[in-house]
């Protein structure tokens, strides 16, 4: 048999599928749409929980065998209490199921989870110079406090898709480097080399003193007895001075995966050459990174914003004294790469700030652009004020880019002191790479 005809035949088989499948689901919504508005519900809150469930009820011929098997079910279900159920879908179907019931998944988170802490509804802003198809779809946002759960909605046609799905609190396993005691002379012959990932973040301490945070990321495919060693030396500008830093490190958190760390430099501002070794004790493995990092802005406290960070997370629960900030544990998101649609997290430190009795007050916008284009994307623009006490503002967002296209892109901070009038600005550049 030729190539062609494989094709062929291929290509022919891909389209039975395609067909077969589509068949599947006109049936399914036919038969939905002969259901009485009852039985509609009752399927569409099955179908919330238990798939395999939904199909049987919804293929039954006769209104009785479809009622007595749902009696069933909730005589043997254990999921959830029947009464809670049906409170839940009567709401969901009366709130989301007015235009396209099969089709709106706040339907079924609803059902699960039941009401949101916190429900953001995301309506574009009109701007003018803006053409309508550079609009960003309507979009909604639920928090679910308790479980530690977020999910993104994006408004297709007339129904809300789920498009992501993401965890904060208790529940997030957090995979790092924990440093323990040992001696730390170590020499090893390496015999292969080890890959890992470095970004920094500068912060003033205190006047002339600046805090570089250097964050490693590194992939750990077994953890069992693995030890990292990590010496962190500095050099100034002249490359006369030298600071070092080492230390052995043991993967905690999980048995495998992407293990991130920081360490903390305090440093006179300066122009600095920085050399970071990354040896894995037990492969023999040995990685080297270098950078240049400039702190000398930070002199007699000229610059007064920080750099802004990406995080993977930003929440309050305690991981390691390493990632505490005042706001909370900041996860430091090493590689600018986001996988579409998910959610990520900033911080920031604005510093010298205007006070009223001993308070600052500010207000902060965050605007993403397409670096292609150089356009603003049009999104519900995270706008908050911040008032609080002291000189220093401790700034934690968080980010849902929900439809952008995969691309370049860059967020712009910009901070307005409202009390003085002053602005202060600082950019993330980050890539949103297309889902595998």
């Amino acid at each position: 048999m030729n190539t062609i005809k494989i094709i062929i035949i291929l290509g022919a088989g891909i389209l039975l599928l395609i067909a077969a499948a589509c068949a599947s689901v006109n049936i399914f919504a036919a038969r939905f749409y002969r259901l009485t508005e009852h039985e509609r519900v009752s399927y569409l809150g099955l179908r919330s929980i238990d798939t395999l469930s939904a199909k049987e009820y919804i293929m039954f011929e006769t209104a009785q065998e479809r009622s007595h098997f749902y009696d069933d079910y909730w005589y043997k279900n254990v999921i959830m209490e029947r009464d809670t159920f049906e409170q839940r879908i009567a709401y969901a179907f009366k709130t989301f199921g007015k235009h396209a019931p099969l089709t709106d998944d706040r339907i079924s988170i609803y059902v699960r989870y039941g009401a949101p802490s916190v429900r953001e509804e995301i309506s574009p802003q009109k701007r003018i110079a803006i053409k309508v198809k550079d609009v960003v779809k309507p979009a909604e946002v639920w928090r679910y406090g308790a479980q530690g759960l977020l999910f993104d909605f994006i408004r297709i046609a007339s129904a809300y898709v789920l498009i992501a799905t993401s965890e904060f609190g208790e529940n997030v396993a957090i995979p790092y480097l924990k440093e323990i005691a040992r001696d730390t002379v170590i020499d090893v012959m390496p015999i292969d080399t080890l890959l890992f990932s470095v970004a920094t973040g500068r912060y003033r301490q205190h006047k002339n003193l600046t805090r570089l945070e250097i964050y490693i990321s590194v992939e750990i495919k077994d953890t069992t007895g693995y030890e990292l060693y990590r010496k962190i030396k500095v050099y100034n500008n002249e490359g006369t001075h030298s600071y070092v830093l080492q230390d052995v490190l043991i993967p905690t958190g999980s048995a495998d995966g992407i293990f991130c760390d920081e360490a903390n430099l305090w440093m006179e501002p300066d122009i600095y050459h920085v050399e970071i070794e990354l040896t894995d004790l037990n492969g023999k493995r040995k990685g080297y990174a270098y950078l240049d990092v400039d702190l000398i802005e930070y002199l007699d406290d000229a610059k007064e914003i920080s750099d802004l960070i990406p995080a993977t997370l930003i929440d309050e629960i305690f991981t390691h004294a390493k990632f505490e900030k005042p706001v909370g544990r900041v996860i430091p998101m090493v590689m600018p790469t986001i996988q579409k649609h998910m959610p990520f997290y900033l911080y920031c430190e604005a510093y010298n700030l205007s006070t009223d009795d001993g308070m600052h007050n500010i207000k902060t916008v965050y605007e993403v652009y397409n670096k292609k284009t150089m356009r603003q994307e049009v999104v519900d623009a995270i706008i908050r004020n911040d008032k609080d006490f002291g000189q220093t503002a401790y700034l934690a967002a968080e980010y849902h880019p929900m439809d952008l296209d995969a691309g370049s892109y860059m967020i712009v901070l910009r901070i307005e002191d409202l009390i003085s009038g002053q602005e202060r600005t600082a950019l993330y550049e980050f890539e949103i790479l297309e889902n595998d």
